[in-house]
């Protein structure tokens, strides 16, 4: 840099003698530029772009987004710090971090405010053209700090979102969060970061986030036709009482909503039901381990029960058609596990042992060898989920796998560290930002809005990020191939049979095997 001043300047000095001043701010650099023998001295240039702040001097592009990693990745603030103590960069104090990721956090809440209201108008524009009513089902879930658990409740933050069921992409329609920090001393609390009781119990907090997402929803272009929640008994009481009294004042559009409960947690606890009768069957062959063959037997009624009903719910064109023949395909199944195979063509939709004639979905691939009276307790397990008002329960076979993984990019993605006080909000509002625009776009538009500027096409910024997007949607399409599937399936399958290879050359070292120990080139499982 100084080379190249130094020869433009000699054209109008006869003895240039250059002398460059550099001055760090940050990430940002200055430079000041003198010459000894002409006197002549440049204006201190900045190196990057500046932002025009409320008050003091412009500050720098750079050191105003430092604070982005941590809205949009895993790393934290002292993450942050570190790397730039490794390049020999003073770090911003820890009262300036917190600054700009304040302003970047309102900048966020505000861009996903207003996505959630256009995700709605989408949502019902989809609705309207595929010639339905705007009528939506969705989903709700919360999550929490810390799961509450009896006795100890450490969480004192959580964050509950609708996510509808209607389109592919599953958009968040709306959000809320109970959080019971507030950093200012004396304060009403009128409007700060605390928006649950001290008081209160944080498990409570699932119905009072449920109440709030509806009410942001019912002023919109959408009504509520189902709602989708785990199988606790508090988010049904909550609707009920919801749709209750909003129907004294004729505030709702729909005057009523079915509540379903999600399909994906009645099959854990189908399978944890089975799991537990253990010591009551009696008839298990004495050649076989009880809880290896309780954990095959309760994974194999699992995943039985859901291929029978997810085909089911495609064949089927009214809910009681499907629920009669759910009935009997359910009641069905414990006879066609012992081999009696009379009803299977009439009644279910994945029996083809008159064709193949394999066992080899059963554990140890044989029939089960149960007596009657242990079949009817298994049977009887089952039914505990999947009796007539189970079945009515998940007749549309909805789950809430699309809350939990907002959940998770919430709580998984961003440090624990920084829960605390108004960025719990912001971290909520990022999670569901990026859920509906993508990380990279999501991220772009959050740096435009704080700093007044558009970022170039042809900017570092741009390419980095859009090449993230393109390795991000090839791993999606790799994981959604066949061929990935194959491959997990054969090492979840080598894993889960481990003790198959005990006496196999290729032991772990939990379940060394005398073979292993003769060949030093013996490889681990």
């Amino acid at each position: 840099m100084l080379a190249l001043i130094k020869d433009v300047h000699a054209s109008g000095c006869k003895k240039p003698n250059m002398k460059m001043k550099v001055t760090r701010a940050g990430l940002c650099v200055y430079i000041c530029v003198k010459c000894s023998y002409c006197g002549f001295n440049s204006q201190t240039l900045p190196m990057s772009d500046t932002i025009q702040t409320a008050r003091g001097p412009p500050a720098g592009f750079l050191n105003y987004l430092v604070a982005m990693p941590v809205l949009k990745s895993k790393i934290g603030m002292d993450d942050v710090a570190t790397v730039l103590t490794w390049l020999n960069i003073k770090a911003p104090c820890k009262q300036t971090f917190q600054k700009k990721f304040n302003d970047l956090g309102q900048a966020q809440t505000e861009l996903s405010d207003k996505q959630l209201e256009l995700n709605q108008d989408y949502v019902a524009n989809v609705m309207k053209k595929a010639g339905f009513e705007p009528e939506v089902d969705i989903q709700f879930d919360v999550a929490y700090t810390c799961r509450p658990q009896g006795g100890c409740e450490k969480s004192t933050q959580s964050f509950g979102a609708l996510v509808e069921h209607n389109t592919g992409q599953k958009l968040p329609l709306a959000i809320a969060m109970a959080n019971k920090h507030c950093r200012k001393r004396y304060c009403r609390h009128d409007n700060c970061s605390k928006t649950f009781a001290a008081e209160a119990s944080i498990a409570s907090s699932e119905r009072v986030l449920l109440h709030r997402s509806l009410d942001k929803v019912k002023d919109g272009p959408l009504a509520v036709r189902s709602i989708t929640t785990d199988s606790g008994t508090q988010s049904a009481k909550a609707i009920r009482d919801y749709y209750e009294l909003k129907k004294q004042t004729n505030h709702l559009k729909k005057q009523t909503a079915t509540h379903y409960k999600c399909f994906v947690h009645k099959l854990r606890a189908l399978e944890r039901h089975v799991r537990a009768a253990k010591s009551d069957i009696k008839s298990i062959p004495k050649k076989y381990n009880k809880d290896e063959y309780m954990r095959k037997l309760a994974s194999c009624l699992r995943c039985r029960v859901r291929i029978e009903l997810e085909r089911l719910r495609k064949q089927s064109c009214s809910d009681e058609l499907f629920l009669r023949s759910a009935k009997f395909a359910i009641e069905n199944i414990m006879h066609c596990f012992s081999g009696d195979h009379k009803m299977c063509k009439e009644r279910s939709r994945v029996c083809t042992y008159r064709v193949t004639s394999s066992y080899k979905h059963l554990p140890y691939g044989e029939p089960l060898a149960l007596q009657e009276s242990d079949k009817k307790i298994i049977l009887g397990n089952i039914n505990k989920t999947f009796d007539a008002t189970g079945l009515k329960e998940v007749a549309k076979l909805f789950n809430t796998n699309a809350c939990e993984s907002l959940n998770a990019s919430v709580f998984h993605y961003a440090p624990k560290t920084s829960f605390y006080a108004r960025n719990f909000a912001a971290l909520c509002h990022s999670a569901v930002h990026t859920r509906s625009m993508g990380p990279s776009k999501s991220s772009m538009k959050v740096a435009e809005k704080v700093t007044g500027k558009k970022i170039s096409l042809h900017s570092m910024i741009y390419n980095q990020l859009k090449a993230k997007d393109r390795r991000r949607e090839y791993d999606s399409r790799r994981k959604a191939s066949v061929r990935y599937k194959i491959v997990r399936f054969y090492l979840r399958k080598r894993h889960a049979n481990r003790a198959l290879y005990r006496d196999g050359l290729y032991a772990s070292e939990s379940m060394p095997s005398t073979s292993a120990a003769d060949h030093s080139y013996g490889l681990k499982v």
